[in-house]
């Protein structure tokens, strides 16, 4: 592919795929300094990829892995990221903002304590994308999506209740 072309095809999927990306690092990160160097990272490693795709999948499928694989791999990386409350969030009393960051905080660790793919697969649910994108995404059957999701929503709730007995 020559330089000229790849930059053009580069700027083009950017520019459909920039929400989406921009989604997939606020999923695994809530710095905002930290997104926008997942973000960074992201696109970078998509000029990497792009003389890889084989065309067996969309240009915004392939996008997606790349984003979620080097969402993966940065928070490897870091280590850490910590959840911040959404500004706009209605919380009317300090209890009630300290009450949603706790659960923030128990969910974040129940997730963090799942199998990578599971932390990918709840990863998409929270993008609020359905059966049928995650399973183009992660190249699976629609059924098998909802089987696991169903299943790693349970394991999440078991971790959650078990860390409030402790």
């Amino acid at each position: 592919m020559v330089l000229e072309q790849k930059e053009e095809l580069f700027n083009q999927l950017l520019k459909q795929s920039k929400g989406s990306i921009y989604r997939v690092c606020k999923a695994y990160l809530y710095d905002a300094q930290q997104t926008d160097d997942l973000y960074q990272e992201i696109l970078i490693e998509i000029w990497r990829s792009m003389e890889r795709f084989r065309s067996e999948a969309k240009w915004n499928t392939y996008i997606y892995r790349i984003a979620v694989n080097t969402a993966i791999k940065y928070n490897l990386k870091v280590k850490k990221s910590k959840i911040k409350i959404i500004e706009n969030f209605p919380i009317t009393t300090l209890e009630e903002k300290i009450a949603l960051e706790n659960r923030f905080e128990q969910m974040h660790k129940a997730i963090q304590q799942l199998r990578p793919p599971d932390r990918l697969l709840i990863s998409l649910v929270l993008e609020d994308l359905s059966y049928k994108e995650i399973a183009d995404i992660l190249e699976s059957k629609v059924n098998l999506i909802g089987v696991r999701i169903n299943r790693i929503k349970q394991r999440i709730i078991k971790i959650i209740e078990n860390s409030e007995k402790r």
